[in-house]
């Protein structure tokens, strides 16, 4: 893939460079000697990389010039995702965009009113209700030690 002329703006600890290709507009992932047009966001023309974690996602921001329209994005597993899409609708920001992600998948952003957030990775319910079905398992597991140990059935 030729980039042409475009910059690099974010490198992390294992070598993955991104940034932005001028030539096509896009936004660019370099890893393992291989480029990587990551695209844009869905009706979107251009976007541009301006973050990159040790876990090789990225953040940026997608313009649409049809609509004046430019919105923070979040490309991990090979999707781009609006940051929009992530947060409360009813909050009333538009996250234009995001400047970085540190290894906590803790992400800097700016909005349209000029104000920087922090937007922090909240787990999935899902993931909750397993974290308490392993802690009771662990527990109940525990506790019949104890009894074990202790010789008399009861804690």
């Amino acid at each position: 893939m030729y980039l042409g002329i475009g910059n690099a703006t974010a490198i992390n600890d294992g070598g993955e460079v991104v940034g932005t290709s001028y030539t096509n507009q896009e936004t660019f992932l370099y890893s393992d000697d291989q480029i990587t047009d990551l695209g844009t966001l869905p009706g979107y023309d251009s976007s541009s990389a301006f973050g990159i974690n040790d876990a090789g996602q990225v953040v940026g921001s997608s313009y649409a010039p049809s609509t004046d329209t430019l919105h923070a994005f979040l490309y991990r597993n090979g999707q781009m995702t609006d940051l929009n899409d992530l947060i409360d609708s009813a909050l009333g920001i538009t996250l234009q965009t995001a400047d970085g992600i540190n290894n906590n998948e803790i992400i800097v952003n700016n909005s349209r009113n000029y104000r920087p957030y922090l937007l922090t990775p909240v787990p999935e319910p899902s993931a909750l209700a397993l974290f308490g079905i392993a802690l009771t398992g662990l527990s109940l597991s525990l506790a019949a030690r104890l009894r074990t140990r202790l010789g008399t059935g009861r804690c």
